[in-house]
């Protein structure tokens, strides 16, 4: 499976589409998306999952900036500029 996983990473920073990477490598599409398909069952969900951080200003009267962790199922999570780390890993490990 560590092939195929080079092969799918290949494919991804080629900048190719698969058919044309496939073509370009010699490699059977139909195949390239049997690996892919396996390889993606053999794998567990993932502990970490992608998160965008920007920082936001709240108009309350004062002027605060706040980290703001946005979950790609659309979970907001707002932390005031300056907070303690472990608040913040402990909110984002609830999430």
């Amino acid at each position: 499976m560590a092939e195929v996983a080079t092969i799918m990473e290949n494919q991804l920073s080629s900048g190719l589409n698969v058919r044309a990477f496939c073509l370009a490598e010699n490699i059977n599409p139909a195949s390239y998306y049997s690996w892919r398909r396996r390889l993606h069952e053999n794998t567990e969900t993932p502990m970490l999952v992608p998160v965008s951080f920007k920082n936001t200003r709240r108009q309350s009267g004062i002027n605060q900036e706040n980290l703001e962790v946005i979950y790609p199922n659309g979970v907001r999570l707002s932390v005031p500029q300056g907070c303690e780390m472990n608040l913040i890993r402990e909110l984002v490990l609830i999430m």
